[in-house]
């Protein structure tokens, strides 16, 4: 029986170059290498028409994202109501195949699916009320925290549309036991990557590392921990990649001769980064969803040094190791920069991330979605 499948996804899933993108691109060449049409919708808003998924896409569409006061006062969240889109809604119904939608963003289409018999099911990213709350719980820009603290609210309310979906595809095991109480269904499946087997490399790197989207407010204090509260007066070289710092983080990372910033790193540049420190360091302040920085630092990476919020409903348990306060960050880095990682150490670290097959994972969709 042929596999035909739609993909809503929130914004074009190509290059793969932060944590939402990078689970639908690698989901949809999962997929595509298991033998699914994929039929793929997407929302521009600034990173263009791709070629590159035409590889693995039976179809792409475009569709513009839109914006302005109006959505910032609709009763629908922004981030649901911008992407409301009748032209994208009448391809989906053009026919009878299934509909996997990107993130509660797309909410919108739920109902307006079910109606029409299709079935429709989520790709939860977040339990994104969550998500939004804690962006303004560490938000200073007070329009900003309005925004997010707003958002959370609308969120919330609008949540209760998953009930029409047939399943929800959640991230973390947390996030999978909220979706269990509160809609009654939920699969858990981890994200996807760009990783098929454990790349770790043997023996001592030279610096730690830091990595994520430098544009995310949660990321900025993450790094901020670590500068104040860690690396400030430590014998210890950090290397902090990402996307999009901010001219205040600039200016606060070159006061420190210790501390070197790599903005924007191409996908080879930032492996190469991650493989070759001696400890990557991966603090989060909020619990939510699944960290791709996280899966990336497992696959690629010796030493992973992380707190109980980053690895948290994640599975992950014997091949890091947690820091919970300023002592012992800077105890356990200063150990860890002088210990090899061996082959013991990789050969843990690959039965602790077992379950992130891309290919044990699609499986998993493949059957819910078309059994």
């Amino acid at each position: 029986m042929d596999k035909n499948l739609h993909i809503v996804s929130f914004d074009v899933p190509y290059p793969a170059n932060y944590g939402g993108v990078i689970d639908v691109f690698f989901k949809i060449k999962t997929l595509s290498s298991l033998g699914v049409s994929i039929h793929l919708h997407c929302f521009d808003y600034g990173r263009n028409e791709q070629k590159e998924l035409l590889k693995y896409c039976s179809s792409v569409k475009y569709y513009t994202r839109k914006s302005g006061l109006y959505y910032l006062l609709h009763y629908q969240p922004y981030i649901v109501s911008t992407r409301a889109n009748h032209n994208l809604l009448n391809q989906l119904l053009k026919d009878d195949y299934p509909v996997l939608l990107e993130g509660l963003h797309l909410g919108w289409y739920i109902k307006q699916l079910k109606i029409n018999n299709k079935k429709v099911f989520l790709r939860a990213h977040n339990v994104e009320h969550n998500y939004y709350n804690q962006l303004g719980n560490v938000e200073h820009n007070r329009l900003k925290k309005i925004f997010y603290k707003l958002e959370a609210s609308k969120l919330k309310n609008f949540e209760k549309v998953i009930n029409n979906c047939y399943e929800i595809f959640s991230v973390s095991e947390n996030d999978n036991n909220y979706f269990k109480k509160n809609y009654k269904k939920a699969t858990l499946v981890s994200p996807f990557h760009s990783n098929d087997k454990v790349k770790s490399l043997e023996g001592l790197g030279s610096y730690a590392l830091y990595h994520g989207n430098l544009s995310v407010v949660e990321n900025v204090k993450a790094v901020e921990f670590l500068i104040d509260n860690v690396f400030e007066n430590l014998d210890c070289e950090l290397f902090i990649a990402g996307r999009n710092p901010s001219n205040t983080l600039r200016e606060k990372i070159s006061q420190f001769k210790n501390i070197k910033l790599f903005e924007n790193p191409s996908e080879k540049e930032l492996f190469n980064l991650i493989q070759n420190a001696q400890v990557n360091v991966l603090p989060t302040f909020q619990a939510t969803g699944l960290k791709l920085k996280l899966v990336a630092a497992l696959f690629a990476g010796r030493h992973c040094l992380v707190n109980n919020s980053m690895i948290a409903g994640s599975g992950v348990n014997k091949s890091i190791v947690l820091c919970n306060n300023a002592n012992e960050w800077k105890t356990n880095l200063l150990k860890l920069m002088i210990e090899p990682f061996d082959k013991e150490m990789i050969s843990l670290r690959a039965k602790d991330v077992l379950h992130f097959s891309n290919k044990k994972n699609a499986i998993k969709l493949i059957e819910t979605i078309f059994g």
